[in-house]
């Protein structure tokens, strides 16, 4: 006869058997997911070192590339360029905010290329007439009219300093701009510092537009290019370049000096352009196009809008 102490006792087995069952399976499906889990950090690891390797070999190649590259520049332009510009006087002008990574490069190919650096004159940010202060220094370095609008005042001024700079020059109207604050000048090596050298009919001009300057194009470095190269008055117009870097999607065309230019017919037809100065072939280029003016030959190179080839062709 079965009693309920049988039946206690039979209940109470088959919930043990099946607690350690749940137990058991539990240890066994945990193994196998700890299992799993270890063989998946073992391929990380190994794809983690093999991409550390990869990279490894990617930065050798690019330190390689890179020697390469320094070398290709200064062999190449030591046999592209020798001879170019012999003894052309070249200065170059640009506007303080504005300074380009490879300006120093660029000087340095002038002289393989034989020309005559006269410096670089730079425009400070006191040209954005924006106090009253710059507005009475200007005012009084130019013995401009005192009740112009600090925009007539700043167009004045410009023009009168690409008359300045045009032959036959006016050094008085550098020495008293340079004295008020609103021109710096970068003398050559062994070069007197306190004297601005005067361009004459053979000068050639760059004018260097950077990513961000003091005083924007539109109202500073066109207007200036347009003095120097647009005949208005008894003065020699100058042969003028204008080299920027490589354009970004962050500079805005509209401030942008090399595609001002481009953009304008009238200065297109006069005046040769670089849109990537920052690189050597921009660098390049620029000496190219230099000793293209010389002979009246106009162009414009780079990678940007309105660029014709990325360096001056041949001479026919």
């Amino acid at each position: 006869m079965i009693n309920f102490r049988y039946h206690l006792v039979s209940i109470v087995a088959v919930f043990l058997a099946l607690g350690i069952g749940i137990i058991m399976g539990t240890a066994v499906i945990d193994r196998a997911v700890v299992d799993r889990l270890e063989q998946q950090q073992s391929g990380l690891r190994s794809d983690v070192e093999a991409v550390r390797s990869e990279n490894e070999a990617l930065r050798a190649q690019l330190g390689d590339l890179r020697d390469l590259s320094a070398r290709l520049a200064d062999e190449g332009s030591q046999r592209l360029l020798t001879g170019t510009l012999p003894q052309v006087p070249v200065l170059v002008i640009g506007v303080r905010g504005g300074e380009v990574a490879g300006l120093a490069d660029f000087v340095t190919l002038l002289g393989r290329a034989g020309a005559s650096y006269r410096g670089t004159l730079w425009l400070t940010d006191r040209f954005a007439v924006d106090d009253e202060a710059e507005v009475r220094d200007l005012t009084e370095a130019l013995g401009l009219r005192d009740d112009a609008t600090p925009a007539a005042l700043r167009a004045s001024a410009v023009a009168r300093l690409g008359r300045a700079l045009r032959p036959p020059g006016e050094p008085e109207v550098l020495s008293a701009l340079r004295a008020a604050g609103f021109l710096d000048f970068d003398a050559p090596d062994g070069a007197p510092e306190d004297v601005v050298p005067l361009p004459d009919p053979t000068t050639r001009v760059v004018l260097v537009g950077g990513p961000d300057p003091d005083v924007p194009d539109r109202v500073l470095s066109l207007p200036l290019v347009r003095n120097l190269t647009v005949p208005r008055d008894d003065r020699v117009a100058l042969a003028t370049l204008v080299v920027a870097p490589r354009p970004g999607e962050d500079v805005d065309a509209g401030e942008a000096l090399v595609a001002s230019v481009r953009d304008d017919d009238e200065l297109e037809a006069r005046v040769s352009s670089v849109d990537d100065v920052d690189e050597f072939a921009g660098r390049l280029a620029a000496v190219l196009a230099l000793a293209d003016l010389g002979a009246g030959r106009i162009g414009h190179f780079g990678v940007g809008p309105g660029a014709q080839r990325l360096l001056p062709a041949p001479v026919e």
